[in-house]
C-alpha cells in the first residue's frame, strides 16, 4: 500500500493564492460545490479495482472541514 498525501492549493484568476479565510467563507456561504479533476498515472487504479472488485486503491479526498 502506498500512501501519499498532497495538499491542493487554489489561486484566483491572476494567479494569486486564495487564503484560508476566503475559502472558509466560500464554504460557509455555499450550499453545494463542484470541482473537476483529472488524474493521469500510467497503469494505476484511481477509483475502482475491477480485478479485486473493491475500492481499496481509490483516491480519497478530505475537505477543509474533515
Amino acid at each position: 500500500t502506498v500512501s501519499l498525501f498532497l495538499q491542493l492549493s487554489y489561486v484566483d484568476a491572476e494567479g494569486n493564492p486564495i487564503g484560508v479565510v476566503q475559502m472558509t467563507f466560500l464554504r460557509l456561504l455555499s450550499a453545494a460545490a463542484r470541482q473537476n479533476m483529472t488524474y493521469n498515472c500510467y497503469q494505476s487504479v484511481a477509483w475502482y479495482d475491477q480485478e479485486q472488485d473493491n475500492y481499496d486503491k481509490a483516491i480519497r479526498f478530505l475537505g477543509s472541514n474533515d
